[in-house]
């Protein structure tokens, strides 16, 4: 009886759509199991639920980007880093601590060019949602967030099953455009290098800067490559008389193996947000840091340390070299990675002085522990009290800034 009702929701146009009462009727009449089962082959024959993102929406976002001021951005406002990690170098610039402020104006000015690139990449210890929809077993872990989420989740349509992904399974996030725009804006960035283009989201906030005049983007993502090019036709085609020109280079290789000598002298701003170690699988080339490394160390010293080691001379005098990079937790350990005291002793090692640490902020998570709150016994009486202490206090990851004499 239960396949002879879901016959119907085969090939529906647009998406599959099970309105609230007649879904409710269903959890109701039949066994959840068999219900999962049902729909999980259902939704393996629809495509995996991407946002959509039309060329107005995405107009309208790079307009809304272009009207960003840095000053609403960055501002002098208390933050906290994850799990109340310890750093050798202090978490203030100017003195005080100053704070990126979540922004989401600007988003979809790179999101459409790059979104199914980041539903492809796998977590650590997560399949990524793409991999996750591409087989009915999969699609059941998703749709069983329909028992448990029931007040959301209350009927069954593309919307409500992007959100069942998102919360089950990983998906890599973006870099808030409008957080590049104020960092490139505050510094009045023009020749701007960045080592990890990633989803084009520091690409966006170049293009929209105010004084930003020439890019250098490097990725070993190829897949992202041809994405930064329509993203850069899309900008070009809707720039406006009163703009200027900006010129662009997009480098398709590991920053660790390029030569950077035609650029001695060249960048005011290097800023970036390289791989967080292994915690996020773009690929499973061997153009990959996490594939080439696989050892904390290794990775450090042959990866992080190297590149900048490479870039320091492609900095001009006052030039300024920015990284958003946090220690990571490694499952295997139960415990930490350093990778951010290591990378600013070696930065200070060449020479570079400490300019400070800009928080750039991020949502809370319940019962995270270190990036929210902690609710649950397993937590450390400790931790509990620091979260609780925190809990008006913005939680930031770390942007460290260093300048060359």
């Amino acid at each position: 009886m239960l396949q002879e009702h879901f016959k119907k929701f085969y090939d529906m146009k647009p998406y599959l759509l099970i309105e609230e009462d007649e879904w409710k009727d269903i959890m109701q009449k039949y066994e959840k199991e068999d219900v999962v089962e049902e729909l999980a082959n259902v939704l393996h024959t629809y495509p995996a639920p991407l946002p959509e993102i039309s060329d107005k929406q995405t107009l309208d976002s790079l307009n809304k980007l272009k009207g960003i001021k840095h000053n609403d951005v960055l501002v002098e406002k208390k933050w906290f880093p994850r799990n109340e990690r310890k750093s050798n170098y202090h978490l203030n610039y100017k003195d005080s601590q100053f704070l990126l402020k979540r922004n989401n104006s600007g988003n979809n000015a790179s999101n459409p060019f790059h979104v199914e690139n980041r539903w492809k990449v796998d977590w650590t210890r997560t399949p990524s949602g793409w991999k996750t929809w591409q087989t009915v077993k999969g699609i059941k872990t998703i749709v069983r967030a329909y028992w448990t989420l029931d007040k959301v989740l209350n009927q069954v349509d593309v919307n409500t099953l992007r959100v069942a992904t998102t919360l089950r399974k990983y998906v890599a996030s973006q870099f808030k455009p409008a957080v590049a725009k104020a960092f490139y804006d505050h510094f009045q960035s023009k020749n701007v290098l960045d080592f990890s283009a990633g989803w084009g989201d520091r690409l966006a906030g170049f293009y929209t800067g105010e004084t930003t005049e020439h890019y250098v983007g490097i990725d070993p993502n190829s897949n992202n490559h041809p994405n930064y090019q329509k993203q850069i036709e899309f900008y070009k085609k809707y720039s406006t008389f009163f703009e200027q020109d900006r010129e662009v280079e997009l480098i398709d290789s590991p920053a660790e193996d390029v030569d950077y000598s035609k650029y001695e002298n060249f960048f005011d701003t290097i800023f970036t947000s390289p791989p967080y170690f292994n915690t996020e699988k773009y690929s499973e080339d061997d153009t990959q840091s996490w594939v080439r490394y696989k050892k904390i160390d290794d990775w450090n010293v042959n990866f992080l340390h190297a590149t900048i080691q490479k870039l320091i001379p492609t900095l001009k005098s006052d030039g300024i070299l920015a990284v958003n990079i946090a220690d990571v937790f490694n499952a295997p350990i139960n415990d930490y990675v350093e990778i951010t005291n290591p990378m600013n002793d070696f930065i200070k090692s060449c020479g570079l002085q400490y300019q400070g640490c800009i928080g750039m902020e991020m949502t809370k998570r319940f019962n995270s522990g270190g990036a929210g709150n902690a609710k649950s016994e397993y937590f450390s009486a400790d931790l509990k009290e620091i979260t609780e202490e925190n809990k008006d206090v913005a939680f930031a990851e770390p942007i460290w800034i260093w300048k060359k004499n």
